[in-house]
């Protein structure tokens, strides 16, 4: 079957009628200019009855008096550190030599100190000599030897790192005990789950103090944990008898209580230190 024998017929125009050139009337197309106009027309009247340019006239919010704080950054020492370390790049050969940094090597001196020793074991040999005035005592690290021809510079930069496998991880620090990244930050959870479990057992009542006066009395304390449980704390009073009474009786409470344990990746965590600020809160201080 062919192509057009296959089309549906359409309407056919009379003979001798001319088909018309649109199937819109012209009046129809000027009405629908017309409703286009006006539309038009109507939006801008909106916008220039609306006065955009002009602010609202809402009430200002009242934001209150301004107080300046001093944040003070603390670092926690109880957390361990990320050792520093990596895996070598598997493009480049791995280097046969590491550079290492130089380390200093100082003669020995004796140096002036009101903590020396007064006893006569104290007193330095009459072979070593005695640092002028003003020296800075040599590093921890530093070699000591009798007679030293020429010092090293224990700054100098010991180049990049080398290509080579090292235990640790690539955002650590050179100081850091830690090369398990998870382990570091399991521990920095666990240590903030114990803080929390100490704080919402701190009650204080009966203060007599307004609402406002209520957040300023902050008792701290330093609490060590062995297997589970604490060993020992330390606690800095805030100033207020009732404060550092209840923050002592939340302490003494726990003892011998079974703390929230440690991740089950790793239980064995050793002995621990954590920092709890004792803070009251509208609803456990009155």
């Amino acid at each position: 079957m062919s192509t057009a024998a296959a089309r549906a017929p359409g309407p056919r125009t009379p003979p001798g009628q001319r088909r018309p050139a649109s199937d819109f009337r012209p009046r129809d197309i000027a009405l629908a200019v017309a409703v286009a106009m006006a539309v038009q027309a109507g939006a801008a009247v909106a916008v220039s009855l609306a006065d955009l340019a002009v602010p609202a006239a809402a009430p200002e919010i009242d934001k209150g008096p301004s107080v300046p704080v001093k944040v003070v950054p603390v670092l926690d020492m109880d957390t361990p550190l990320l050792k520093l370390g990596g895996k070598r790049d598997k493009m480049k050969l791995p280097d046969r030599w590491v550079r290492q940094a130089p380390k200093p090597r100082v003669e020995q001196k004796a140096f002036v100190s009101p903590s020396a020793g007064k006893t006569e074991a104290d007193i330095p040999p009459p072979e070593v000599k005695v640092a002028d005035a003003g020296t800075a005592p040599p590093p921890p690290d530093a070699s000591v030897a009798k007679q030293v021809d020429t010092e090293l510079d224990p700054k100098v930069d010991a180049g990049p790192a080398a290509n080579v496998d090292q235990e640790g991880h690539e955002d650590g620090v050179k100081e850091g005990t830690e090369a398990d990244p998870l382990k570091a930050r399991a521990v920095d959870l666990y240590l903030a789950r114990i803080a929390g479990w100490f704080s919402s057992r701190f009650r204080v009542n009966g203060s007599g103090l307004p609402p406002e006066e209520l957040t300023k009395h902050k008792p701290r304390a330093v609490i060590v944990l062995s297997d589970g449980q604490m060993v020992s704390y330390t606690l800095t009073p805030s100033g207020n008898p009732a404060f550092d009474a209840a923050a002592q009786a939340t302490l003494e409470a726990a003892k011998g209580q079974a703390l929230p344990p440690p991740p089950e990746n790793y239980p064995n965590l050793g002995q621990k230190q954590v920092s709890v600020t004792f803070v009251c809160r509208e609803t456990t201080c009155d």
